[in-house]
């Protein structure tokens, strides 16, 4: 078998989200470069890219299976299949999204260019106004109190 000279470079973006006694999840912004062939750490060459790793028992991390995303859509499309499929707590996906800067524009306009009829969806608008910080605007929808909007059922735990 032939031996594996490519080494990690890594830029910025270095999360890890699960780990298990030797073992870890990360997810990280990389680049593999050969240096035996003279190239060099290039960010525009980077991919995002999830991976296992395992810690040898000197401490030395080692690369185990992992995979980048084909195309710039892919993290996307894998955070919207996660939280559709009921991964993530809601809270703690709300916290996160409330800092974004998009965040007010993007909940404002939540039932645009949908195809339904007044009454059938919740319009988180209806709770927003234009002099809503995020906190409050998230403050807001945090306090909606156990029930059903539409088709959206709102429970606390």
């Amino acid at each position: 078998m032939a031996e594996f000279n490519a080494e990690q470079h890594i830029f910025g973006l270095d999360v890890t989200f699960d780990e298990a006694g030797s073992r870890f999840l990360a997810m990280r912004k990389v680049q593999w470069i050969d240096k035996s062939k003279g190239e060099e750490p290039d960010e525009s060459k980077a991919k995002l890219e999830l991976r296992k790793y395992i810690i040898d028992k000197a401490g030395n991390e080692k690369a185990n299976r992992g995979f980048s995303f084909l195309t710039e859509d892919g993290p996307h499309e894998l955070a919207r299949v996660l939280v559709h499929e009921g991964y993530g707590k809601t809270k703690e996906i709300l916290n996160e999204l409330r800092v974004r800067p998009d965040f007010i524009d993007a909940a404002k306009t939540l039932n645009d260019n949908e195809d339904s009829t007044e009454g059938e969806y919740f319009d988180i608008r209806s709770l927003i106004t234009d002099n809503d910080s995020e906190v409050e605007a998230i403050d807001k929808i945090m306090d909606l109190p156990d029930g059903t909007y539409g088709d959206v059922e709102v429970k606390h735990f």
